[in-house]
């Protein structure tokens, strides 16, 4: 080898692409003090806020997760997620019954069954009012688990079982109150029919004895709500006749198209077809509403997050200007110091986006515990039930879909922020860096 040719040859042998001379500098420049030139401080507080902002993303959007399932599981849940009907106005009754059975058993589906619904007056203890009376067949009241683990007076079995021989009949609690009654108590019903006597129509009306009281901690439904038998129901308000509208509850209130689609392959004549969706469009739209602007909301909030390591990696590559046009000088690659760089910031993003997923979940997992601790602290009740019908505490679900894309947004953010800063230290001109220092 001649002189030229050992002048010419590069100190430092060529490296891999973020191999280990690269990531060793990378790491000993994130450990490096402030008369150093380094920005340890910094580049902590950047791991603080991303960590904290793909933390406070994940919990917000579990808890949000939480209230919709809560929502749709008390609001929706106590009225049905689809509802089937025929378009026959007169049906017949072993076909809606076949397809209320083919509709129980198609997957996704967690029951199905007939009923009927009315509005009408009551009266009780000399006071009148208004109710929503829903006919169901006595072995799909006791499959109603909404309704059934939420019995506070009386016995569903003897309501149920008692549904035709007695006239029993379940109601909300907020209805119970409002009149004065109690288990064993009497109600009267309304009918819309009327019947001709000689001094002129007469309203049909009839007693039912309350056999049992829910609290579902919905205020409307135990406000207004009353089951009975579906054949008593039909006699008292459809004369006897059923409507043929059939209920049909998901395990997935959210499978409604897939649902819908297997519904029309099994019948063979023209259906109606509604969710509960189309019953309450303007739920619907501001839950998907909600949704979408909390998620954008959180998205700007990490890459505000981002902003201290796009502000520590600045001032980095400034302190390091010296340092750079050493290794260029030394045969580094322009590539080689824009992986060092990159590797010094996506280091401090991906270790505050792993810490903040794992700070997140471990919330999440245990917010009942830290309710309890907060009010244990502070003597106050953040969430009174009769208040926020939150009986079971702050709900939370983790879905891990959005834990990937939290993590994902985070990870891409800080790669950007950190890419800029980066390219910068790569194009430093060696000469100038050393001949103005």
């Amino acid at each position: 080898m001649n002189i030229t040719e050992e002048i010419n040859t590069p100190i430092i042998q060529s490296n891999s692409p973020f191999g280990a001379i690269e990531r060793k500098i990378a790491f000993r420049y994130l450990r490096s003090k402030k008369n150093q030139g380094g920005v340890g401080l910094i580049s902590l507080i950047s791991f603080i806020c991303i960590m904290l902002a793909i933390a406070a993303m994940i919990i917000i959007m579990s808890i949000m997760n939480g209230f919709r399932d809560e929502m749709i599981d008390l609001t929706i849940g106590s009225e049905g997620h689809m509802f089937v009907a025929s378009s026959n106005l007169e049906p017949d009754k072993q076909y809606i019954e076949l397809l209320e059975k083919n509709l129980s058993a198609l997957p996704g589906v967690e029951e199905a069954f007939q009923f009927t619904q009315n509005f009408t007056g009551i009266q009780a203890n000399n006071q009148f009012g208004l109710a929503k009376v829903i006919g169901i067949a006595p072995n799909n009241l006791k499959d109603f688990e909404l309704v059934v683990s939420n019995i506070i007076d009386g016995s569903i079995n003897k309501t149920t079982d008692g549904f035709k021989q007695e006239n029993i009949i379940t109601v909300g609690s907020g209805l119970a109150n409002s009149f004065g009654l109690e288990v064993g108590d009497s109600i009267v019903i309304f009918s819309p029919n009327s019947r001709q006597t000689i001094t002129g129509p007469m309203p049909i009306k009839k007693s039912y004895t309350i056999g049992a009281i829910f609290k579902l901690g919905l205020y409307q439904a135990d406000l207004s709500n009353i089951y009975m038998d579906i054949d008593q129901a039909s006699l008292l308000f459809n004369k006897g006749l059923h409507s043929g509208e059939i209920q049909v509850r998901l395990a997935n209130p959210d499978m409604l198209e897939q649902i819908r689609s297997d519904i029309m392959n099994i019948v063979n004549e023209p259906i109606f077809i509604q969710s509960w969706k189309d019953r309450n469009a303007s739920t619907a739209t501001a839950l998907r509403t909600e949704q979408i602007a909390m998620r954008f909301i959180f998205m700007v909030v990490v890459v505000i997050a981002v902003f201290p390591i796009l502000a520590s990696m600045i001032m980095l590559v400034k302190n390091k200007s010296k340092d750079i046009a050493v290794l260029r000088t030394l045969g580094v690659s322009r590539s080689a110091v824009l992986r060092i760089f990159f590797i010094t910031g996506i280091t401090i993003g991906s270790v505050g986006t792993f810490s903040g997923v794992l700070l997140g979940i471990v919330f999440c997992s245990n917010v009942d515990h830290i309710q309890s601790a907060i009010e244990f602290i502070s003597g106050v009740e953040l969430f009174p039930e009769d208040v926020y019908q939150l009986s079971g505490g702050i709900p939370s679900k983790v879905i891990w879909v959005e834990v990937f894309g939290v993590a994902f947004w985070g990870f891409l953010i800080s790669a950007v922020a950190t890419f800029f800063p980066a390219l910068t230290a790569s194009r430093i001109d060696p000469v100038d860096a050393l001949r103005y220092d």
